[in-house]
């Protein structure tokens, strides 16, 4: 099969130039994409055109994908020495494949159904009886796990391989179409169709994409080379999130790439979202991640077990080496005290290296925390009540069940922050955030939506007696007095509600509604003064 072999001009220097000048010859590697040239594939292209690799030792060949040719047979057939793939990677090595997987580029997965808004399909139990399309059980595991999560036959949907064209959506041949968030997303606003996104992200299931990988037999036998290789790539990566325009502009002149700029914009843009690198460290793998993924192979029946996960995630200092050196220090200078020395040094080491590996897993909790809760009150924020409260929606229009959606807004909050400043205003925040949560049901959902509006999603209510007798607490709650820095502090809460379904059936218009409600009483109390 023939690859389709781009290298920059002025980069790709033959064997024999590098003789005549006198200068070490490169090594030559092939690198399989998964797809078309694009953004997608941005770290790659700035690790060469920075020169990287060169410095390194290795002239890099990109190769394009297409269909049919995936990069993991690529690499076990030897055409390729590195690639990158998404949960397929997994799904292969589980199967007993010898592939390892050297860096993670997309902390989450892009992957995600696209239906269009007039095919009545809002969630994942709309697709029942529709033709969907999408690749295969292997590489789209993430919507074969969201679909057993949500209880739903894979079998009642009308599945169709897919054609790659989006066409197919936009004519109303498929109800919906397997897409990336930083591709078809752009051809339909061009085109101005509105859109409705099912991602698996929203039911729990949260894979790794784009990811670096090797075989296992160059790991063993050019450990060297691979530590360089993902060393040049990862440098590339952050230097193509610095510098996009830079990245975009050679994407255009060098490999022209059919897509406009604009779209290419966009792909750098939703890229961002997705490798998270102003949060977590661009190739950062966390071994419980990997450990999900491969169960949730395991609970769908495509795996016997998870045991061949041991040894599928690289190690740049594996145990094994440095439990090796002990041995031959031990073995050649055993009762010297040099000997002693280096063997205490070297555990010394190795208590530093899990320290620093605990600290990472540490760092990205706290950044997951972060994303998702309000760092002054510790409620969650609006990251983490959307799709809570979207997905409590679905399950109560399943089981006939009711929800309040309470809209709150603090009285005279801007007062206290001019009259005492700003920590005032925080104590105050803090103390309306405790009232709250002291006052609900453990259902029950409270997030502080930005600066003094907070929400709660009340579960299975059954009247509006009820509801008022709770906000009624809660309101008196936070209009207790709250004393701080020798000054008495006293807010008021105005407080709307919206019913489900009674008020609406989908999020924007319960939130709509009970925002509503809220004005009209702060309104009546102004009136009342």
């Amino acid at each position: 099969m023939l690859l389709l072999v781009l290298c920059l001009p002025g980069l790709a220097v033959s064997d024999q130039a590098d003789r005549r000048k006198g200068q070490p010859t490169l090594q030559i590697i092939d690198f399989q994409l998964r797809w078309k040239h694009q953004f997608q594939f941005a770290g790659y292209y700035a690790a060469i055109a920075q020169g990287y690799y060169r410095e390194e030792g290795f002239e890099v060949r990109l190769h394009e994908g297409a269909p049919g040719r995936t990069p993991v047979d690529e690499v076990l057939a030897g055409r390729a020495q590195y690639a990158e793939s998404n949960s397929e990677l997994l799904y292969e090595r589980l199967k007993g494949k010898p592939l390892v997987a050297l860096a993670v580029i997309f902390q989450h997965s892009p992957s995600v159904l696209l239906a269009r808004a007039d095919a009545g399909i809002e969630n994942a139990h709309d697709l029942i009886g529709k033709n969907v399309m999408l690749m295969n059980a292997q590489t789209d595991a993430d919507f074969q796990a969201m679909f057993r999560r949500e209880g739903i036959d894979p079998t009642l949907i009308q599945l169709q391989p897919s054609s790659y064209d989006i066409e197919d959506l936009v004519s109303g041949k498929v109800a919906a179409f397997n897409s990336y968030l930083t591709n078809e997303p752009y051809h339909l606003q061009q085109r101005g169709i509105d859109y409705r996104v099912i991602s698996p992200n929203t039911y729990g299931i949260d894979f790794y994409s784009d990811i670096l990988f090797t075989s296992e037999a160059e790991v063993r036998d050019n450990p060297e080379r691979v530590e360089a290789f993902r060393r040049a790539t990862l440098r590339g990566w952050r230097y193509a999130m610095d510098n996009p325009e830079e990245i975009i502009d050679l994407l255009l002149t060098q490999y022209q790439v059919k897509k406009s700029r604009a779209h290419l914009q966009f792909e750098a843009q939703a890229m961002r979202d997705l490798i998270l690198p102003d949060l977590i460290e661009i190739g950062h793998m966390n071994p419980g991640r990997w450990q999900r993924m491969a169960e949730a192979f395991h609970e769908l029946g495509m795996v016997s077990d998870t045991r061949a996960l041991e040894g599928f995630i690289y190690d740049p200092n594996p145990h094994s080496q440095i439990e090796r050196l002990q041995k031959m220090i031990v073995l050649i200078s055993i009762g010297a005290v040099l000997t002693l020395l280096a063997a205490l040094l070297l555990l010394a080491s190795q208590r530093r290296l899990r320290r620093e590996i605990q600290r990472r897993q540490v760092a990205e909790e706290e950044v997951r925390n972060l994303a998702f809760h309000d760092s002054l009150t510790g409620l969650p924020n609006r990251n983490s009540f959307i799709p809570y409260a979207k997905q409590k929606l679905l399950s109560a229009k399943r089981n006939g069940e009711c929800l309040a959606l309470c809209y709150i807004d603090l009285n005279r909050f801007k007062q206290i922050n001019d009259a005492h400043g700003h920590q005032a205003g925080d104590a105050i925040l803090i103390h309306t955030a405790r009232a709250i949560s002291a006052h609900i049901r453990e259902a029950d959902m409270a997030a502080r939506m930005g600066g003094d509006e907070f929400v709660i999603l009340l579960d299975g209510v059954h009247n509006d007696a009820d509801i008022q007798q709770l906000t009624a607490q809660i309101c008196r709650a936070i209009a207790l007095p709250l004393r701080w820095a020798d000054v008495q502090l006293q807010v008021s809460a105005s407080l709307g509600v919206a019913l489900y379904p009674r008020d609406g059936e989908e999020l924007d218009e319960l939130m709509s509604k009970a925002d509503s409600a809220m004005f009209m009483q702060k309104a009546a109390m102004l009136v009342m003064r």
